[in-house]
């Protein structure tokens, strides 16, 4: 009985221990401002705030591979015109020619619908802010 015991003893040791690194890796990654997208996160936040009129029209898988392609897109610089814009036009056009190549063919107003909400998303997670604004040209 006393090896039993030594042996709960320790992996009970051992599991208080791992979840106080849980704790403190979590405080520090809030602490640091860090902003973390979860396409999980983005499906369900982009799925409940879903125009009336797509109901129905897309469900939740398309949700993710909508986002999964404009992902694609915006990690493609060769495919770009310019900087890399989330739910830009550009960015919506390769989405729409990917889902016609691999039969999934949508419809322009549901992309716009999902890259729209996705900005929403990221903006309520911290992780865009207000677009900016341009300089006042002040001269020499």
């Amino acid at each position: 009985m006393g090896p039993a015991l030594l042996i709960v003893a320790l992996l009970a040791v051992l599991v208080v221990f791992g979840f106080g690194m849980m704790l403190q890796g979590h405080r520090r990654r809030l602490e640091d401002g860090a902003v973390i997208y979860g396409v999980d996160d983005a499906v369900i936040y982009i799925w409940e705030r879903l125009p009336e009129n797509l109901i129905g029209v897309i469900d939740r898988a398309d949700i993710r591979r909508i986002l999964e392609w404009e992902m694609l897109y915006l990690q493609q610089p060769s495919r770009r015109n310019g900087p890399a814009v989330v739910g830009g036009l550009d960015a919506a056009a390769f989405v729409q020619q990917r889902a016609y190549e691999t039969g999934h063919p949508y419809e322009p107003e549901p992309i716009f619908a999902v890259l729209d909400l996705q900005a929403d998303y990221l903006r309520a997670i911290g992780a865009i802010g207000n677009p900016v604004e341009p300089e006042a040209d002040t001269g020499p």
